[in-house]
Formats: C-alpha cells, structure tokens, sequence
C-alpha cells in the first residue's frame, strides 16, 4: 500500500505567508478603532528605548484604515513575486527589510511614531529591482521589470513630501532591500557556477 503524500506545511504555502501578515494587520487595525484603545505608542519612536519595541511592531499597526487599506495591495503583489523565488526567500526579505530598516528608522528618523507596512512595502520593492540587475537571470529580469513598471511611482515616496507621512520608513526600508537584493544576488550567481 502506497504512503499517503505528506501535507505541506503551511509556513511554506505562498497564501499562508501572505495572507497571516495581512490578517494579523487587519486583526490590530480592528482592535485599534475600538474606542479607548490606541496601539500608536507600539509604532518606532527615534532614539527611544521605549521606542525600540516598535521595530517589531511597526510593520503590523497603521495609522488608520485608509493607511492599511493604500499598503495591502502593493504588499499582496509585491510578496507574491518574491514568492516566485520561494516562501523562505519572502521570509528573509520581510524579516530583514523590517528589522534592517526599522532600525535605521529608530536611529536616524524625525522625533515622532513611525508606523505601518509601508517600510517592508518599500524593502519588498528594492529587493526585487537590485536582484532582478545584478543576479541577470530571465526569471529575475522578468519579475524586476514588471515591478519597476507596476511600482516606478515609490521613487517619490523615500523624499520627504508630507510630514504625517514616515519617508524615513520608505527610504531605510528600500536601502535594506537594495542590500539584501545585492547580496542575495551575488550570493545566487555564486551558487549557479
């Protein structure tokens, strides 16, 4: 008798991965409507070690429900294509580009609480752009090129152009993804020698 096929895991299914983040977002932005409650002091706060926690929470608290609603497209689309590499691979992206960024954020940013998914947004983005020119292969090609022409408007967001909007998020988030699409990129080239 034939062994049944193991069940994937569902860490490793691209629709666990995406669709967690964005229920946990949407979860938090519920709780945050509910009156009396406020999760803003959870958001990064520069320079702040109260403001550390933030680096962990940030990604997951928005502002309000058209500041979640504007980034859940652009990050459904965004992980699903890194996801065309792998789910691990969106999982070391997201964690890097939250954490690398976030911390930049808390070192360097204006003195108010940066908030949101916008900074992973932007980390997903310069990932995919750095690795699709330096690892040069159809696959990464194709998925860069459709991103620069979907997402070419996110060059603005990383300059300061509204004050209630975190730029410093958007621009560490991209500087972490740059980094990590270049690495990563070399890292593959490697691999494929």
């Amino acid at each position: 008798m034939a062994a049944k096929p193991r069940a994937a895991l569902p860490l490793n299914s691209t629709r666990f991965a995406i669709v967690s983040i964005v229920m946990l977002c949407f979860v938090l932005q519920l709780i945050n409507s509910l009156p009396g409650i406020n999760l803003h002091g959870f958001g990064i706060y520069p320079r702040s070690i109260t403001g550390l926690v933030g680096i962990l929470c940030a990604p997951f608290l928005h502002g309000s429900w058209w500041h979640f609603a504007s980034n859940m497209l652009p990050f459904i689309v965004l992980s699903w294509l890194i996801c065309q590499y792998s789910v691990k691979r969106f999982y070391t992206v997201f964690v890097v580009t939250a954490l690398l960024g976030g911390l930049l954020v808390w070192l360097f940013a204006r003195s108010s609480f940066h908030l949101g998914l916008s900074g992973v947004i932007y980390g997903l983005w310069g990932f995919i752009l750095c690795y699709g020119i330096v690892r040069r292969s159809f696959k990464s090609i194709i998925i860069a090129v459709v991103v620069a022409a979907l997402y070419s408007g996110f060059i603005w967001g990383v300059l300061p152009q509204r004050f209630y909007v975190s730029f410093e998020s958007h621009m560490f988030g991209a500087i972490s993804g740059l980094l990590l699409g270049y690495k990563l990129a070399k890292a593959d080239k490697r691999k494929s020698r």
